[in-house]
């Protein structure tokens, strides 16, 4: 069993962009005593442990910048500066509000893809020095074949391009600001398991195992997450689809 999370360690937000195996980590912080909200956001096929009062509250955010692009799979820079000034509008106090619950409930854990965007309204509010962030990334190669099977059908470079793009903006805005956090590959979780968990552990002051990891994770470990069958599907799914691609023109 995971050491619990105690009330005097820092909380901890998720920067990620979607389909990263975010799902994963979030709910093996809840098994150590992390906070994911009251109810949690559930999809068809699994949990995704992210607290269902923050969702609506970053899509408001969104709607305030007058952002009404596709943040799962369009990315552009100028957007990130859009969506900043929105702290101008925003109704501040449901966000304190919000921020006051969590608070109660302490150490907590968010996670929200559309946080890469949001999250430089939310630092106005945010105790950032009592915050722990983790940048979690995918392989490229995985990512790519996660978001064809799920039907964002996209040339393998306009994947690559949209990720180095929501990656950049996430380094910039921790390295801009000086926050503590560490870069993770979601895939070290599930291949090299002990490793990833002792330097996870390591950066929150928390005791995860493999029995932890296994309890979340009901995929095998030790291997890749898709392997050649699903690179077969999903080149399959491409060539079907290929008129209808996102690409890098």
């Amino acid at each position: 069993m995971p050491s619990m999370a105690k009330n005097h360690q820092k909380n901890v937000i998720i920067l990620t962009q979607g389909l990263s195996g975010s799902s994963v980590l979030s709910s093996l912080l809840a098994g150590a005593g992390y906070w994911v909200g009251d109810a949690t956001y559930a999809k068809r096929d699994y949990d995704t442990y992210e607290n269902s009062d923050l969702i609506p509250i970053n899509r408001d955010i969104l709607d305030v910048a007058g952002y009404d692009e596709e943040y799962q799979v369009r990315f552009n820079k100028e957007h990130i500066a859009l969506v900043a000034r929105a702290k101008e509008c925003v109704d501040g106090d449901r966000l304190q509000a919000f921020l006051d619950l969590c608070d109660k409930h302490r150490p907590w854990v968010w996670k929200d893809p559309r946080l890469w965007l949001t999250i430089r309204v939310w630092k106005h509010w945010l105790d950032l020095d009592n915050i722990s962030f983790i940048h979690l990334r995918r392989d490229p190669t995985q990512m790519w074949i996660s978001t064809v099977l799920r039907r964002q059908i996209q040339s393998r470079r306009y994947c690559d391009a949209y990720g180095r793009g929501v990656d950049g903006s996430i380094r910039e805005f921790l390295e801009g600001n000086r926050l503590h956090h560490m870069e993770m590959v979601y895939e070290d979780l599930i291949e090299q398991p002990e490793r990833t968990l002792d330097e996870l552990s390591g950066f929150l002051g928390l005791s995860l195992g493999l029995d932890d990891l296994q309890q979340v994770y009901t995929g095998g470990l030790y291997r890749r997450g898709k392997g050649l069958r699903s690179l077969a599907k999903a080149h399959l799914i491409y060539l079907k689809n290929y008129r209808e691609r996102l690409d890098v023109r």
